[in-house]
């Protein structure tokens, strides 16, 4: 009786899943002989799909979808190869990072020294004459396992000696050859007894006894924005040519869909540059984005920024790109923390906090909150229940980003405003020495993945990319399954299941960014966003998880990447 039932259950679901497909139509593309990772509610795995221009048509067995076939359809036989849907970052920077992307030596993922130092150099070639070698974050010293040393500046002289080179280690410390320091009016030899004496950014650099420069400079933050404001100009069209190479390259390494959330040193204009390109050419990689103010610190600005949450509207794009949040950062007095302090503002600071939160609320705004410390989040939690008061704020899908350090309280506290966590990989780059020394024991449970996911509140994975952190992700996955460092290091036991990653990394994500009936599930009537992978992710080793790359990148039924 079992075997009937279960064999009707599955003759409904072939039926059902081709009842999007009208009888006069055929379409454009069959994948047959595959195994479908659909990630819907059921996590079911089938064998082939079928797409009409940007929409899946049908999903179910290879037989029952091949003879839906025109003849003008592509039928494509994948030999077993793994599909999921396009994966999808809920947290990165990219649309800062287009601007000098043709430069950036992208090190997302590499776990040599050695490795890295080729990569520098092979960058070189593919430069025109005299622009900048850049490799601008997404890295760390901690995460090679051969030799964690500092780049040198006999290395970097070595790849190049013609033209400056800029690599930024996530926002901590930045190296130069000597053609940088030079362009930067940096004396490259001092008398140890003067460096006090040094202004801009010379006061930075890393000096030996002799008062050479050893490449490195020091600052933090403050630091890399003041050299940032050093950079070669870029001009509309090189950035519009850079958008298109940054979202290829995005596609290379599996992601469809990306969050964006402001941050500092975004230049409104590169937002404008994207949707022209989205409107007149499209865009291989969707784009949804947050209205943001850089780094408001006064009241002043306060004021501004709510201004312009009163004069703009959110969703007014569409699936492509769209304006669809405030946030992540909104008035950093107010809620900008670390990964080892709570933010502490005064009564005045808070008030201010409340006010921009309530005129987002009464605007139908949804908002993005940076918040990493469950004594900020209290603060936050404080000022949103009284909103919630006058303007209830569950249909608004609010989100926590970050959290790395959310505790049980801030989760029920989340959960009865209807609130969202976006959870970060971060910790995968290793050197968590400061968090290690603050927390003890309790920084293995940063951020807590089986607490959150086992609460069962909206949740998704994401990288906080493109300089804080690397962008693979396939490397996010890895880290959320094994709970590992790229040096081999564990340093989170709050681990999820694949199947619980995947979910989190596609669906859930679709969910947080109001696209869950669009994206994140293998479905009919869903876009067809999809990677073939060159291995199965929920039965390779572990260890080979950060490795999948796509052979295929599908975005709205188009082919962007790789071969079919």
């Amino acid at each position: 009786m079992k075997f009937h039932q279960a064999a009707l259950l599955a003759l409904l679901i072939q039926l059902t899943a081709c009842s999007a497909l009208n009888a006069e139509e055929a379409p454009d593309l069959i994948l047959t002989n595959a195994k479908i990772v659909t990630v819907d509610n059921y996590f079911s795995i089938q064998q082939a799909v079928a797409i009409a221009g940007e929409r899946i048509v049908a999903v179910g067995n290879s037989n029952v979808i091949s003879a839906l076939a025109g003849p003008e359809t592509r039928l494509i036989d994948l030999s077993g190869k793994t599909v999921v849907p396009g994966l999808i970052d809920n947290h990165s920077h990219v649309v800062r990072a287009t601007e000098y992307w043709p430069n950036d030596a992208r090190l997302d993922g590499v776990t040599s020294r050695e490795k890295a130092l080729e990569i520098l150099h092979n960058k070189v070639n593919d430069l025109a004459e005299d622009a900048w070698l850049m490799s601008l974050g997404g890295w760390q010293e901690g995460q090679f396992i051969d030799n964690q040393a500092d780049f040198t500046l006999t290395e970097l002289d070595a790849i190049a000696s013609d033209r400056p080179i800029f690599l930024q280690s996530v926002y901590d410390h930045i190296y130069g050859n000597t053609v940088w320091f030079e362009t930067m009016g940096i004396p490259l030899s001092v008398s140890p007894g003067s460096t006090d004496d040094l202004e801009g950014l010379a006061r930075f650099a890393v000096r030996d006894s002799s008062g050479h420069v050893t490449g490195r400079l020091n600052g933090g933050f403050p630091m890399i924005a003041e050299a940032i404001q050093r950079f070669p100009t870029v001009s509309a069209d090189q950035q519009v040519v850079a958008i298109k190479i940054a979202f290829s390259y995005l596609n290379s390494i599996g992601l469809t869909s990306v969050y964006d959330p402001g941050g500092v040193g975004i230049k409104q204009e590169s937002y404008a540059r994207t949707k022209q390109l989205a409107e007149t050419e499209g865009l291989n990689v969707r784009l949804f984005h947050t209205l943001n103010a850089g780094v408001p610190t006064t009241e002043e600005a306060a004021d501004r920024f709510i201004d312009r949450i009163r004069s703009t509207k959110s969703f007014q794009g569409n699936a492509t790109f769209d304006l669809i949040a405030m946030g992540e950062i909104y008035y950093s007095p107010f809620h900008w923390d670390g990964p080892t302090e709570p933010s502490t503002p005064t009564p005045v600071e808070i008030e201010i906090g409340r006010k921009i939160l309530t005129a987002a609320a009464a605007e139908s705004w949804s908002v993005q909150t940076h918040a990493m410390q469950p004594e900020t989040m209290d603060i936050l939690f404080d000022a949103m229940s009284d909103i919630n008061e006058e303007y209830p704020l569950r249909h608004l899908r609010w989100s926590i980003t970050h959290a790395d350090n959310i505790g049980a309280s801030q989760i029920e506290r989340a959960r009865h405003l209807g609130m969202n966590l976006q959870m970060r990989s971060t910790p995968v780059l290793g050197d968590r020495d400061a968090v290690l020394e603050k927390f003890g024991d309790a920084a293995y449970d940063m951020p807590p993945l089986r607490l959150v996911q086992d609460s069962g509140i909206p949740f998704g994975l994401g990288t906080d990319g493109t300089k804080a952190n690397q962008i693979a992700p396939f490397v996010t996955l890895w880290w959320a399954v094994t709970g590992r460092a790229l040096n081999g290091e564990t340093v989170m036991r709050q681990t999820l299941t694949r199947e619980e990653a995947l979910i989190a990394h596609t669906r859930s994500n679709a969910y947080l960014m109001f696209q869950e009936a669009n994206l994140g599930i293998i479905k009919p009537g869903f876009l067809a966003d999809m990677l073939v992978l060159d291995r199965d992710y929920l039965t390779v080793p572990e260890d080979q998880i950060k490795d999948i790359r796509p052979v295929a990148t599908i975005v709205g039924g188009r082919l962007v990447s790789g071969e079919l």
